[in-house]
């Protein structure tokens, strides 16, 4: 194992072992030279030989120099309160925007049209819900993002 002779020279080699790293555990190729250089090598060694550094010691000092995750809240329709579906849930900016929702799926969606049959006015429904959090209308229908919704119509 004397590949490490460029920096001291051919004559500098002292002994060189197999071993495990203490910290973490690892085979560990220990050299050592007559100038008193002590090196651990990962091992087992392939052509050039590559310095060991444990994995214990590199996560704690990924975790110093990492800077802190920073959370923020999203700005837009999240900040206030906005009209929303009670059937599907989905947000709108407004009620018209509610309104027209509701009067395009009427004849399209079984739930829209159940409550498009009720005859009940959104912006009335939407100041309730601002002042206080009524559970008139729970939304047992919740369609997920991203993937295909099949309703059985009963």
């Amino acid at each position: 194992m004397r590949h490490f002779y460029k920096t001291h020279g051919k004559h500098c080699y002292l002994r060189s072992f197999q071993t495990k790293c203490r910290k973490c555990g690892a085979d560990v190729l220990y050299w050592e030279c007559r100038h008193g250089s002590k090196i651990f090598f990962n091992y087992p060694p392939y052509g050039k030989l590559i310095r060991h550094y444990c994995r214990h010691l590199t996560t704690n000092l990924q975790r110093k120099t990492k800077f802190p995750v920073i959370v923020k809240t999203p700005k837009g329709l999240l900040e206030k309160e906005s009209p929303s579906c009670p059937m599907c849930g989905k947000l709108f900016k407004n009620p018209k925007d509610l309104n027209d929702h509701l009067n395009n799926l009427k004849n399209q969606d079984a739930l829209h049209e159940d409550f498009n049959n009720n005859n009940l006015d959104i912006e009335l429904e939407y100041r309730e819900n601002n002042q206080e959090n009524s559970d008139k209308y729970n939304v047992y229908y919740k369609p997920k993002f991203g993937k295909i919704n099949i309703k059985k119509k009963k």
